[in-house]
């Protein structure tokens, strides 16, 4: 058939194909709708859980205060009834807190008693006796917490007469130090909170929210609708067990597949047109593929200019990091920072950035799904939101949640980061780190070799290799409310810090086999395998990245390939810090404490304990010291906390012990801090040395 009359007849086999594939395409696009929109309601129900369980998380920690506390300093009523008001000062959002005895527990046998700190209508905090005006002995919360396991019990939500919204209860079971079980100890929080959980589950302005106990009974609802005509889908939430309903009218359906339906037939007559003209190109095809050739050269140029650019972004392949000025002589190399990035295209998705700001460096290392410009130009905006960042937060944790936070707000195309962020001061070689779902760094460990060496015969020393332990935490981009965890350690004198991207540990030989952690372990430690070829050990990213390379040979790359190196030079020191004697700089204190238990390995449970007891001694020497300043100095191996102050003589180690039959009114300054300081201390320690109180606290790691 001539050409002439293929094109005459190409509308009318077009036409019918239009009003098959519409057909085809509208019986498929409702099916696909709906499951999407359920898939975004099933989301919106999960975010409804997590910001649940943000809300009772308090409930689990104030029932746990009780728990710790009550045991060692609640011997009488002034006792507990200080401890519960304490507690309910501490949490705003809580309404009630209190412990209800066993009758054969209490310290008139037989009878109901009930401690109790509540806070009134006007937001007053008041304590008295609750067992005298309420038989507690068959509410739900004492019965269920009697019955439940350590975890204690969840209430349903009831209404106590006071407040307009119903309230719920977590209860658990209190113990003695004898472990005999004494009664039941809880919190009570209003569900306030659901009107606001509603509206932001909400998928469309037409939905509609409700919420229900577990007994079918509806607690609260974003409007008032019976839900026809809606497709519905509810989920129960824990640990409370109740049940959140969503609907969405099914015209949202239908309404999405109008619109996909117009763009199909966009896109079709699109194509018929393309068709059209390509056959009419026929009779040009010389002119078209110079015209290609052509373009495919711009297209490369252009490429090249984006790789140069996203090279320019990057810091330098290697900086020392100094102390001192440029007229010192005695200026010191602190810390030396390699890093290298080889894509695998003219452009990646790989990304690592270092600041240094005063005494601290911060870093970054990343990987974004994807490849090509996209992920190219997603990790640019990751690099500046980093500098932005670390120029106004000091936290690794703060830095990673402002950049989630952005990322995760402007993300249509769902892409995501794999990151590490991490702030190491220098002279204490205190490392705080953040990790978002990136592999493990590894920490070369100095003067951990083999020390049955014999230098004469060509033994060589090969450093310990550690992989650090890391929270996987969610990658960058995924949800914005997440709330990452920070770690620490500590970094010695020659320490090298290992980053990578799974470039390398993914990386494949001719035969198609991968490098693997095992064998990138022993590279990096320089093991017998590859200090033998190479001769050396020392962990810089040109010895590193060469026995990459080598392992892979001649086959090509599968991934973008990124590392870095961070050596500490100097001696480790221990943090030294003065500060006015006045209230607000405990925050301060209390700061640095928190990073350097955590860098040095205090479990939390302990650094908890510890700073409690530090805040009473800090507090006393503010209100009653008279003194000018406080100076903290820490040190480990093992830890060793010095709280110094230049005010008048006193030795709070000198008192007698605690007295709990006193009531605290009565009680010596700084006795309950004390007490729990030897409780969690292996020594501690007053002296009084150049007119200045130095009180020192010891622990073995």
């Amino acid at each position: 058939m001539p050409i002439i009359m293929k094109i005459k007849i190409l509308p009318i086999i077009s036409a019918l194909f239009l009003v098959v594939a519409m057909a085809i395409q509208s019986a498929v696009s409702y099916d696909r709708e709906k499951d999407s929109l359920l898939n975004l309601i099933e989301n919106r129900m999960e975010l409804a859980q997590k910001d649940f369980i943000y809300e009772v998380y308090d409930m689990y920690e104030v029932t746990d205060e009780i728990s710790d506390f009550f045991p060692d300093f609640c011997e009488n009523t002034d006792d507990m009834n200080s401890m519960l008001k304490s507690i309910l000062e501490r949490f705003p959002d809580l309404y009630c807190c209190y412990i209800a005895f066993l009758p054969e527990c209490a310290p008139e046998k037989g009878k109901r008693f009930a401690p109790l700190a509540f806070r009134e209508p006007d937001s007053s905090v008041v304590a008295y006796d609750y067992g005298d005006k309420v038989d507690y002995l068959k509410r739900e919360w004492y019965i269920g917490a009697l019955q439940s396991d350590n975890d204690g019990y969840w209430s349903q939500p009831y209404n106590d007469g006071i407040h307009e919204d119903p309230i719920f209860t977590h209860s658990r079971k209190l113990y003695n130090n004898d472990g005999k079980l004494i009664g039941v100890a809880g919190a009570d929080y209003t569900l306030a909170w659901t009107e606001r959980m509603l509206k932001d589950v909400k998928p469309y302005e037409d939905a509609v929210c409700k919420l229900y106990s577990t007994k079918g009974t509806l607690i609260a609802e974003s409007e008032s609708d019976d839900m026809k005509g809606m497709i519905v889908m509810e989920k129960t939430i824990s640990p409370t067990n109740m049940r959140l309903v969503i609907g969405v009218p099914k015209s949202r359906v239908f309404k999405a597949v109008r619109g996909i339906s117009l763009l199909t037939l966009a896109v079709l007559l699109m194509g018929i047109l393309i068709a059209g003209w390509l056959i009419r190109r026929i009779w040009r095809d010389q002119a078209d593929y110079a015209r290609v050739e052509t373009a495919k050269k711009l297209m490369d140029k252009e490429l090249q200019i984006a790789s140069n650019i996203q090279k320019g972004i990057l810091r330098g392949k290697s900086e020392e990091v100094h102390s001192g000025t440029a007229t010192n002589d005695e200026i010191k190399k602190e810390a030396v920072v390699q890093a290298v990035l080889e894509p695998m295209h003219e452009v990646g998705g790989d990304l690592y950035d270092y600041y240094s700001k005063g005494e601290d460096l911060f870093f970054i290392i990343g990987d974004v799904s994807g490849k090509g410009v996209p992920a190219a130009m997603f990790m640019s905006a990751t690099v500046n939101l980093f500098r932005s960042a670390v120029l106004r937060l000091q936290s690794p944790k703060a830095i990673m949640e402002e950049i989630n936070g952005v990322l995760s707000g402007h993300n249509p195309s769902l892409m995501f980061v794999t990151a590490i962020i991490g702030r190491l001061h220098i002279p204490t070689g205190q490392l705080l780190y953040c990790n978002a779902g990136h592999l493990p760094p590894l920490n070369i460990l100095a003067g951990h070799g083999d020390r049955n060496i014999d230098p004469s015969l060509g033994q060589v020393p090969v450093p310990m290799t550690q992989e650090i332990a890391i929270e996987p935490n969610l990658p960058l981009g995924f949800e914005a409310k997440f709330r990452f965890v920070e770690q620490g350690l500590m970094l010695g004198q020659g320490d090298t810090l290992v980053l990578y991207t799974d470039g390398i540990t993914e990386a494949r030989n001719k035969d198609r086999e991968l490098l693997g952690m095992k064998r990138w372990k022993e590279i990096v430690g320089g093991g017998e395998e590859s200090h033998t070829k190479t001769g050396n050990i020392t962990p810089t990213i040109e010895r590193l990245l060469a026995e990459v390379e080598a392992y892979i040979g001649e086959a090509e790359h599968t991934d973008d390939i990124t590392l870095m190196t961070i050596r500490k030079m100097s001696e480790k020191q221990p943090v030294v810090m003065r500060v006015p004697n006045k209230i607000d700089q405990w925050p301060v204190l209390r700061e640095a404490l928190q990073n350097y238990g955590l860098c040095v390995g205090v479990d939390a449970r302990t650094l908890k304990k510890m700073i409690v007891a530090l805040e009473e001694a800090v507090v006393n020497v503010i209100n009653y010291s008279q003194a000018d300043y406080i100076s903290l100095t820490m040190d480990h191996g093992p830890l060793t906390i010095t709280l110094t102050d230049n005010g008048i003589a006193f030795d709070p180690t000198a008192r007698p012990e605690v007295d709990t039959d006193q009531v605290v009114a009565e009680r010596q300054i700084g006795g309950l801090g004390i007490a729990l300081l030897r409780q969690i201390a292996d020594k501690v320690e007053y002296r009084r040395t150049d007119g200045q109180n130095e009180l020192i606290i010891i622990k073995n790691i």
